[in-house]
């Protein structure tokens, strides 16, 4: 017996899943553009910041050169080549620093614009909560640390004016000391001496320069250990988060597969079952086939016996045992009727398992779709998994430039020690403090060395963190896809199922329309047989009524035939006419024979009458002799036509007793299960 489930296509793709895909292909791109942008964003407010402090650390240059061109101002040393270069290269800078700064301004105008264009495309996507609160919150933040660039920018530019005019008074003081040139030469001596105290405050000032820029490079390096600490304590609790999240992912993928398992084990027991129910349905099917089959040999048999009864008619023995065949076919269709009742029964319980069926795959297709539902928020999670560990690697990427915003901010205070040259001067007496400070600084860097090489180890540790993170992602992923396969292979095989029974279904339905045939077949050879019964009927009554006229002329013929026969044949009607007289009633006759058989007894005693009175006038004695020969003969043919119509009638009341019999057991058995076939 082949397997319907190998004759059933597969079904293709369902086409509401490329539709998601194309959504979320979207909302990927979106996000993307989004975070370009973003980024593209923190590169120029970041490109902007360093270049600011360049030129901050220009203008602080230009500060102290201010200063010592100032100095040099007050010492009358106008005509002097270095002064003028000094100048020149003051001059130069400044004009560098005033351009640089509206460079700057144009670009934060630029970057203004880039912001509002990020609002407007971040504002498309709103409906996913999660990242566009963060891209919300680093616009947010672009925006204050514009504002802050700008608000620097405008004091790089106040600096620069300030230096612009300094530049002039320069010019105008240069000009002036070319008139009293002649005028310095006379005091040369006593500005060799005020050079010489001169360089020794100036050694004095950089050596406090020197400690207080310590002090500021501890200072600074303390609050980047509380920022970096802080930011430490942000990046653990996000991978505590991510964890955490890693973990709910993991235990609901354990547990979609698990549904998977108990998902395959369900519809192997549904196939199992249904396998079954259709091995029960073929062989009710079978059974109605041996069924039918059964029914028309016992027709066949009932044929062929109704012809056997035919041929022994003549024997009552014949008839007995006709009679025994007649019970054994009737405890053969009780029988009959026992299995066709079984074989209901047995199609009942195969639509009730197959109603059962059916429910049980609706609750598989509900479980499918609670699966499906269970995926795809796992999909979300893990796409929320993916923005995170990029938030991870942003601030990765942070710290390295805050990292490097600290090594050039001491290259900064390294240019900011000339603007500390006129404090030098009150410093003479705290040199010895400035040494011990300036040892314990050294003890406070290496100190700083060290938190910075915990720095790095812990920033490895978290790499090693997001590296175990994205591996538990892309495990994730792939069970993703397994379960999406063995959700296909589950949708594969719900419709093989549901192909399988609407199969059985249809069966089913040609099953029935065969048993209405049947029965519209049976209901017709009952209401013929019934009809047959109500002829039989009426003929039966009009035979019994025949019988009684005939059995009135007999009478009538016995009264008028008087004693005339009554002598001649007395002791043998005495022995033959109790049973003619019994077949008569019991029986059924044919009227032609009766009728036939009367009229000739009539015509032959009508001609013995008149042959009696023509002889009487003779002769007495010849009269008695010829009445007697007459009376014989009239006897002998009266009982040759009585025996003829009493065997014609004993042959046709057995044929016509048998055939009522069968008609009547036939008629009852169909009575009695008509309601059985219609139902």
């Amino acid at each position: 017996m082949e397997d319907p489930i190998t004759d059933i296509d597969i079904e293709g793709p369902d086409p509401d899943k490329k539709d998601i895909d194309e959504v979320k292909d979207k909302e990927t791109l979106e996000l993307e553009s989004c975070m370009e942008v973003l980024t593209k964003l923190d590169l120029d407010l970041a490109y902007s910041s360093e270049k600011l402090v360049n030129l901050h650390g220009l203008s602080m240059h230009l500060s102290a050169q201010e200063n010592e061109l100032e100095a040099r101002a007050m010492g009358n040393n106008y005509t002097s080549t270095e002064f003028v270069e000094k100048t020149l290269v003051f001059d130069l800078l400044s004009g560098v620093l005033e351009s640089e700064v509206r460079e700057l301004d144009s670009f934060m105008v630029s970057l203004q614009a880039e912001i509002v264009d990020a609002h407007q495309k971040i504002s498309s996507c709103r409906h996913l909560t999660e990242p566009y609160t963060m891209m919300e919150e680093k616009l947010h933040d672009s925006e204050e640390s514009l504002k802050q660039t700008q608000h620097r920018i405008s004091e790089v530019k106040i600096q620069s004016t300030k230096l612009q005019r300094t530049v002039l008074a320069f010019a105008h003081d240069n000009w002036k000391g070319n008139i009293d040139e002649s005028m310095s030469n006379t005091n040369g001596q006593s500005n060799l001496q005020i050079a010489g105290q001169r360089h020794i405050l100036k050694m004095l000032e950089k050596s406090l320069a020197r400690e207080l820029d310590l002090e500021k490079k501890l200072a600074e390096s303390r609050r980047s250990e509380e920022e970096l600490r802080v930011k430490l304590h942000y990046t653990e609790q996000v991978a505590f988060h991510m964890e955490e999240t890693a973990q709910v992912v993991w235990g609901r993928f354990l547990e979609a597969d698990n549904s998977s398992v108990v998902l395959k084990g369900i519809s192997h027991e549904l196939l199992g079952r249904l396998q079954l129910v259709q091995f029960n349905l073929n062989g009710t099917v079978q059974r109605e086939s041996e069924l039918k089959s059964k029914y028309q040999d016992c027709l066949q048999e009932l044929e062929e016996k109704n012809a056997v009864l035919e041929k022994l008619k003549s024997s009552t023995a014949e008839n007995s045992a006709y009679e025994a065949e007649l019970s054994a076919l009737r405890e053969k269709v009780q029988v009959l009727e026992e299995k066709l009742k079984e074989s209901e029964l047995k199609l009942k319980n195969a639509n009730v398992i197959n109603h059962s069926s059916q429910i049980k795959l609706r609750e598989m297709e509900n479980i499918v779709e609670s699966l499906k539902e269970s995926i795809d928020v796992a999909d979300t999670r893990a796409e929320s998994a993916e923005l995170k560990v990029a938030e991870l690697n942003g601030t990765n990427v942070e710290l390295t430039e805050e990292l490097n915003f600290l090594k050039g901010s001491v290259t900064n205070t390294e240019k900011k020690v000339g603007v500390l040259e006129k404090q030098l001067r009150e410093a003479e007496i705290q040199l010895q403090h400035a040494k011990a400070s300036s040892e314990a600084s050294q003890e406070q860097q290496n100190m700083l060395y060290s938190a910075i090489w915990d720095m790095e180890t812990l920033i490895e540790d978290l790499k090693s963190k997001v590296t175990k993170a994205e591996n538990k992602t892309e495990t994730s992923e792939e069970h993703c896809i397994i379960l999406s396969e063995t959700n296909e292979e589950l949708t594969k095989e719900i419709s093989t199922l549901r192909d399988r029974i609407e199969y059985l279904e249809a069966s089913l339905v040609q099953a029935k329309n065969a048993k209405f045939e049947s029965a519209n077949e049976i209901n017709v050879r009952t209401k013929f047989m019934m009809d047959m019964v109500l002829q039989l009927a009426t003929e039966r009554e009009r035979i019994q009524n025949q019988l009684n006229v005939l059995t009135k002329e007999n009478k009538t013929f016995a009264d008028n035939f008087g004693y005339t026969v009554k002598n001649v044949y007395n002791e043998e009607e005495d022995d033959h006419d109790d049973k003619e007289l019994s077949s008569f009633k019991t029986n059924l006759s044919n009227s032609s024979c009766a009728k036939s058989s009367l009229e000739a007894v009539n015509d032959s005693i009508g001609k013995s009458l008149e042959a009696e009175e023509e002889e009487s006038l003779c002769e007495d004695g010849e009269s008695d002799a010829v009445s007697v020969d007459d009376s014989d003969g009239t006897v002998s043919k009266l009982q040759d036509s009585r025996a003829a119509s009493a065997r014609c009638l004993n042959f046709k009341y057995f044929l016509v007793a048998i055939f009522v019999s069968l008609v009547s057991v036939s008629a009852m058995y169909l009575i009695n299960h008509k309601p059985f076939l219609f139902h």
